[in-house]
């Protein structure tokens, strides 16, 4: 209605997530690096959350604009399906014939597919919109989907998009094989004050309205204030607030054009949309993680001890993601192996790479090198994580002094890639399931609340299940790394003893 009168090409302001407007804020432009990022690195799921309204389907939109010609994409945005619909809608977006109606049918014609587009030098990329309505059971057919691999690397990149409650969702205990497959994700907040003012002059410019229509700096800090930011809620008040100059025949959009227009639409006078407290959101995820480490078998637990006089932080919480960003690969590799060798006081050390996440290092609770990424650079760095206390850690990065970050922040930037650091005196991860490896893990498994008779094959396969390793029978080396880490021996730990606790 008002664009002839603006002398926009179209309306700025539109709810359809349309690629060319989206704006690329610090945010944006950090949640496009991971999606990036996992889909480089083939290794698992990648994780894009928000609350309502914060540009997750826009940005996925953009995303999947720029994926590589050899790159074939399916989306799915109505998950609200069972398991065998998924797949038939999957199979349905990679224009794939299925031969049978069985749920085998689906996923034998899927994987023949994936295989083709390997042998063709093809990527596929999967991206599951409104995510959290998944149901359990669904949620458990993607994770099986994402099985479907080489014997070097995974046939398929998964994305999965969702509110907040896919965060919740994916804390449960029976989802815990999901979430450990996460290799990058990241929550969208929404844009600051200066950010909602780049938005809305960025969305007329896109629309060819740059010079013939402003925003007063009142209507622009009260559109912010009103909507707290989120851009869903920023077009819908801007559109009728165009709509409100229009009617009054000037260019100038005032803080009363704005107020009205979020009555307007609000139903309410000057109605603020608040989005949920992020103290709430907290609490539900600290409460999920207890959760989960009350059902651990007693002895598995993380029995904390004091951390070692050696390790001296700051108390204050500093941000991770600026140490990330120039230490050489290499040269952060050699110092977070040092400062692990300084902890230790012993040689020679074990060197054990691990699949991992926070709760199983917590568990398994050895100092580690992790592999983090920066999203203003190509390659990774590592850094040693010498402390796990509560909602912080300790990290040393290059030569510089060990600092206390936020672990939320760990989280977001840590690839999954851990290097766990050991001492196996007794050699028994070089020579595995020797007769004197076996009485010294049939002796471990036992101080762990095992039965000490039996064959020794499903009793490991039982602690491995019990520890997230992978779950085959055979005392390897990070098995044996395990059942040591979670004995009585006096060593380095992550975690912090209280009062009167184990030694």
């Amino acid at each position: 209605m008002y664009e002839e009168w603006y002398g926009f090409r179209e309306k700025p302001f539109s709810l359809t997530p349309d690629p060319r407007y989206l704006f690329l804020s610090p945010r944006h432009a950090e949640a496009f690096a991971h999606l990036e990022f996992g889909r480089r690195e083939r290794g698992g799921f990648i994780l894009v959350t928000g609350e309502v309204g914060t540009g997750k389907t826009t940005l996925v939109r953009y995303f999947l604009s720029r994926l590589p010609a050899t790159t074939r994409s399916a989306v799915v945005l109505y998950p609200a399906l069972t398991a065998a619909e998924l797949l038939g809608s999957i199979l349905d977006e990679l224009g794939v014939p299925v031969a049978g109606p069985t749920l085998k049918d689906h996923v034998d014609a899927l994987h023949r597919c994936l295989l083709e587009a390997r042998r063709l030098g093809q990527d596929v990329v999967l991206v599951i919109d409104e995510a959290q309505n998944l149901s359990l059971e669904v949620l458990e057919q993607v994770r099986l989907v994402s099985n479907l691999e080489t014997d070097t690397e995974k046939l398929i990149q998964i994305v999965l998009v969702g509110q907040s409650e896919l965060r919740d969702k994916l804390a449960e205990h029976g989802l815990r094989q999901l979430a450990q497959r996460v290799t990058a994700r990241y929550h969208i907040d929404p844009l600051s004050p200066g950010e909602s003012t780049e938005y809305v002059r960025h969305r007329i410019a896109v629309a060819g309205g740059e010079g013939k229509v402003a925003f007063t700096a009142d209507a622009l800090s009260t559109l912010h204030r009103l909507t707290n930011g989120i851009p869903r809620l920023l077009n819908l008040v801007s559109d009728r607030a165009l709509l409100a100059g229009y009617v009054a025949s000037v260019r100038t959009v005032s803080r009363a054009m704005v107020e009205r227009a979020a009555e307007e639409v609000g139903g309410t006078r000057h109605r603020r949309w608040v989005r949920p407290a992020a103290a709430a959101a907290a609490g539900l995820a600290l409460a999920a993680s207890g959760f989960a480490v009350a059902r651990m078998p007693a002895a598995l637990r993380p029995a904390p001890t004091p951390r070692p006089a050696a390790v001296v932080a700051a108390p204050a919480v500093q941000p991770l993601l600026p140490l990330l960003e120039t230490p050489d690969r290499g040269a952060s590799l050699r110092s977070a192996t040092a400062t692990l060798g300084r902890l230790w006081e012993r040689a020679p050390l074990e060197q054990t790479p691990l699949r991992a996440h926070l709760a199983l290092l917590r568990k398994l609770d050895l100092p580690a090198m992790l592999e983090l990424f920066h999203p203003g650079r190509k390659d990774t760095c590592f850094v040693a994580l010498v402390a796990l206390d509560g909602e912080t850690a300790v990290v040393g990065v290059m030569d510089a002094p060990p600092v206390r970050v936020a672990t939320s922040e760990l989280d977001r930037l840590w690839t999954r890639e851990a290097i766990l650091v050991w001492p196996d005196v007794e050699g028994f991860s070089r020579a595995p399931q020797a007769p004197k490896t076996e009485t010294w893990i049939r002796q471990r498994l036992a101080a762990l609340g095992y039965p000490s008779e039996g064959s020794l094959g499903p009793l490991v396969e039982r602690f491995q299940r019990e520890t997230d390793l992978v779950a085959d029978g055979f005392a390897g080396q990070r098995t044996v790394m395990a059942l040591y880490s979670l004995g009585d021996a006096a060593r380095p730990r992550l975690s912090k003893a209280p009062p009167g606790g184990p030694s």
